[in-house]
């Protein structure tokens, strides 16, 4: 019950972030009658839910005078609760629907292990490991790992920091028509920085491995590998500290991990190299844990077709 009590949410944005992720949830009417309604819209601004109305009239009837309706569904093994009041018969987009204030508070109980969901290929999550140089009783083994690996970034670099310098100008365009005056004009400073972020940003890369996830959940990830000078560095049991998750659209999130799995990719041309790595987080801080948390919720939106206004 403690374990149960310790997830329920009452922040409202992570409430509607949670509730655009559903599609049927069962109405409890009391009496053992129950019905499956479905939430259309969530009206963030008007602090509404928009549920769809059923094809019983008696079910409709008795869902609008019911004066605490207890709403529950599993998603993804996720164990989801609240109670609505308040019900009201409304009209949608000219269709007759259902209208009810946003709960105050959400069930987001999940006893499993965490679901795990696909990255963007176009736009990925990177996760960057810095590399520590070798000492002078260091193995030579280590070593020559570490030039093989510092190597390979140097030769990498220039192409990251134009990626990056792209991505930044197309950052830039995108939010320069939504600024202030005064904004704008400290935006055209900045970007006419560009060199200096340059030479920023090669300093910052200079001894990072920066993989691509293929997936994510709130108990760790995945990661592909397809340089064999970095595959030294990505044995199981290894543990990590003060490596950085990059999320696109997401503040960046300090982590540490233990590496956990190891395995060849299928699929790959012959001849080509490519492995995928498991890992797990280790002690993820309240804070990290919520960005991470937004950002697989964000991912599971897109495909969830529900309207946020």
């Amino acid at each position: 019950m403690k374990d149960e009590d310790s997830s329920i949410l009452h922040n409202r944005a992570m409430i509607v972030n949670n509730l655009s992720m559903l599609d049927q949830i069962t109405a409890d009417l009391g009496g053992g009658e129950s019905i499956s309604v479905s939430i259309i819209a969530i009206n963030y601004k008007e602090g509404t839910l928009i549920l769809d109305y059923g094809s019983s009239d008696y079910f409709n009837k008795k869902l609008v005078s019911t004066p605490y309706v207890k709403f529950s569904t599993r998603f993804n093994g996720i164990k989801v609760a609240f109670t609505g009041d308040k019900i009201s018969l409304v009209k949608y987009e000219g269709n007759p629907a259902f209208s009810m204030p946003i709960p105050s508070s959400l069930l987001w109980y999940n006893r499993r292990d965490c679901y795990r969901v696909n990255t963007p290929i176009t736009n990925p999550s990177i996760c960057e490991i810095a590399l520590v140089a070798p000492k002078e009783d260091s193995a030579e083994e280590y070593t020559e790992a570490y030039n093989n690996a510092i190597s390979l970034i140097k030769k990498q670099l220039p192409a990251k920091i134009e990626k990056e310098l792209l991505a930044r100008k197309e950052a830039f365009i995108r939010a320069y028509e939504k600024m202030t005056l005064t904004n704008k004009i400290k935006a055209r400073l900045e970007q006419k920085n560009s060199a200096a972020y340059a030479d920023d940003l090669e300093k910052r890369l200079s001894n990072l491995i920066r993989l691509n996830l293929r997936d994510i959940s709130l108990t760790g990830f995945s990661m592909k590998n397809e340089d064999r000078a970095f595959s030294y560095f990505l044995m199981p049991e290894t543990i990590y500290e003060n490596c950085t998750l990059v999320m696109p659209d997401h503040d960046n999130v300090n982590i540490s991990f233990q590496i956990v799995t190891k395995s060849p990719m299928i699929g790959f041309k012959r001849g080509t190299f490519s492995e995928l790595v498991g890992v797990k987080f280790r002690e993820l801080k309240p804070m990290e844990e919520s960005i991470v948390l937004r950002y697989i919720q964000d991912l599971e939106r897109k495909n969830a077709g529900i309207i946020v206004v």
